[in-house]
C-alpha cells in the first residue's frame, strides 16, 4: 500500500469524520469530565480492533493501541470543550444554551482528526504485515493544561518513539517550535479576622496582603523577560466590608518561552508575595498546580510534516462555506481581520486555500500554552495546523465555535487525518527520515521531569 492509498483511507472515513466531529460539538464537556468523550473513541477504536490501555488514576485518560514492535507512534487526540461557549452554528452570536460549554478550541475536530489517521495507519500496518505500533492517545483536561502533564507522570507515553500533533486553525500551517512555557501557581494567605470599626487592630488582613502582593507583581514586570506574560485573579472570601478577611489568595499563571524561565519568575513572585506576608503580619502558603513546557525545536520533523501538507489533497470550500466564513469575519475586530490578511496574504479570502510558506511560524508564533509541549520533551512531535475557521477568527471565541460545528470544519479535520497517516507512513517506511529526526532530538534533549503534584 502506498501513501496516497493511505491517505485514500482517511478520505473514505468522511461519513465517520462527520458523525465524530457533530457527536463531540454536541456534547461539550469541560476538561476532567469528558466521559462521554472518551467513552465515545474508545468504543470507535475498539470496534476497529485497537487494545485500549486506562489509566487508572485518570478516569477520561487512556490510549488505543494496535501492531508489535517499533517504531512506536503516538497520535495525540484531545476533546474537551470550553467553558461559556455554547454556541450554534450561526453567523451571529447565539448560545445553544447561555453559560454552558462549547468547542471554541475545536478539539471536537482535534480529536476526531487523530483517530481517523490511527485507523488508516492500523489498516496499512494490518494489510502490509508490517511492524511498529500505532497509539492513539486520549488526552483529556488539555484546556487546563495539564493533562499530558498528568499522562506523563503516570508514564503512559512511555515506550514511544515519534508523536504526531495537531490543531485547529485557520491557516494550513507547520511549526518547528512555538507554544510558551506555563504553571499554574496558587498563593493562600491567612490572617486575623477581627471587626473592621470596633477592633480594627486586632485584625491581620489576608486581602491586604494579596493586593500588597500583586501591587509587587505589577512592578517586577517591568524586570522580567519581555515575552514573558503574567495572569491573575483574586479571591477574597466573600466577606463583608466590616470584617477583617482572615482569608484571601491570588490564582497566578506565569508563561514564558522556556519551562526554566517560568520557574525562576515564579521564585520571583514567591518573593513578593513572601513580602506581603510580612508587611502584613498574615502567613502565605504557595501550591504549584502544575507547569507545562514549551514545544521542543525539531526542524527535521518539521520538514517531513511541512512535506506532507503540501502532498496532502486539501478540501475545496463551497460557495456557501465562503459566505458563512466571511459573515463570521464580519464579527471580528478589524484590526485583527487586517493584520491576520496581511500575514497570510489572503487577499480579502475568508478561507484560506493551499499551504503557508515553511517559516511563516516565525512571524505567527504559537504563544499560547499546551500540555502538548511535554509530549515534545519526552520524544520527537511534530505540530501543523489545517484550516477550520476562518481568517481573522481567533480560537477561544463563539466564531470559532461556530465553525467547528460546521463543514468548515469538518474538512479541516479531515484534511488533518490525511496528513496524520502521510506522516506516520513516512515514519514506519522511512528509517533513514526516523534517525535524522532522533539525531536531532537527542542532540537538543534536556532532563524532563513533569511539572505536577498529586
Amino acid at each position: 500500500m502506498n501513501k496516497k492509498e493511505v491517505q485514500g483511507i482517511v478520505k473514505s472515513l468522511d461519513d465517520l469524520c462527520q458523525k465524530s466531529c457533530r457527536t463531540i460539538w454536541n456534547q461539550p464537556e469541560i476538561g476532567g469530565t469528558e466521559k462521554e468523550g472518551a467513552n465515545y473513541f474508545r468504543q470507535m477504536l475498539k470496534e476497529e480492533g485497537f487494545v485500549i490501555v486506562n489509566e487508572e488514576k485518570m478516569e477520561h485518560a487512556f490510549y488505543a493501541e494496535y501492531g508489535s514492535g517499533s517504531p512506536v507512534i503516538a497520535i495525540l487526540g484531545e476533546f474537551d470543550a470550553l467553558p461559556g461557549l455554547s454556541q450554534k452554528v450561526t453567523d451571529v452570536k447565539e448560545p445553544i444554551e447561555e453559560g454552558a460549554p462549547g468547542h471554541g478550541c475545536g478539539h471536537n475536530l482535534l480529536g476526531t482528526a487523530a483517530a481517523l489517521g490511527a485507523i488508516a495507519i492500523k489498516r496499512f500496518l494490518e494489510e502490509d504485515k508490517l511492524p511498529g505500533t500505532v497509539r492513539f492517545y486520549g488526552c483529556p483536561e488539555e484546556e487546563l493544561l495539564c493533562g499530558k502533564v498528568k499522562m506523563a507522570h503516570y508514564q503512559m507515553f512511555d515506550g514511544c518513539d515519534f508523536a504526531i500533533s495537531w490543531h485547529p486553525m485557520n491557516s494550513n500551517m507547520v511549526y518547528d517550535s512555538g507554544y510558551l512555557a506555563s504553571a499554574s501557581v496558587h498563593f493562600e494567605f491567612k490572617g486575623i479576622s477581627s471587626h473592621a470599626a470596633f477592633a480594627p487592630e486586632v485584625g491581620r488582613s489576608a486581602l491586604d496582603a494579596v493586593e500588597l502582593m500583586n501591587v509587587g507583581v505589577n512592578y517586577l514586570r517591568e524586570h522580567v523577560i519581555s515575552q514573558a506574560r503574567i495572569h491573575y485573579t483574586t479571591d477574597s472570601g466573600g466577606f463583608a466590608p466590616n470584617i477583617v478577611p482572615p482569608r484571601a489568595g491570588s490564582w497566578y499563571y506565569v508563561r514564558a518561552p522556556y519551562i526554566s524561565d517560568v520557574k525562576d519568575i515564579i521564585k520571583r513572585v514567591k518573593k513578593a508575595a513572601d513580602g506581603a506576608a510580612l508587611m502584613t503580619e498574615t502567613t502565605v502558603e504557595m501550591k504549584v498546580d502544575y507547569g507545562c513546557c514549551e514545544m521542543q525545536e525539531n526542524h527535521a520533523y518539521a520538514d517531513l510534516t511541512y512535506e506532507n501538507l503540501k502532498e496532502a489533497e486539501l478540501s475545496v470550500y463551497t460557495a456557501e462555506e465562503v459566505a458563512f466564513a466571511k459573515k463570521l469575519n464580519d464579527q471580528v475586530i478589524e484590526t485583527n481581520l487586517q493584520r491576520m490578511d496581511k500575514l497570510l496574504g489572503t487577499n480579502g479570502a475568508p478561507l484560506p486555500v493551499g499551504v503557508e510558506p515553511r517559516n511563516l511560524y516565525e512571524k505567527i508564533p504559537l504563544t499560547g500554552s499546551s500540555d502538548s509541549g511535554d509530549v515534545s520533551q519526552i520524544m520527537p512531535m511534530c505540530m501543523f495546523t489545517t484550516t477550520c475557521w476562518p481568517t481573522g477568527v481567533a480560537p477561544h471565541t463563539w466564531q470559532a465555535t461556530a465553525s467547528a460545528g460546521s463543514t468548515i470544519g469538518e474538512k479541516g479535520a479531515l484534511d488533518a487525518g490525511k496528513v496524520i497517516a502521510g506522516i506516520a507512513y513516512d515514519l514506519y517506511t522511512k528509517p533513514e527520515v526516523r534517525e535524522a529526526i532522533q539525531k536531532e532530538f537527542d542532540e537538543k534533549k534536556k532532563s524532563y521531569e513533569p511539572m505536577y503534584q498529586e
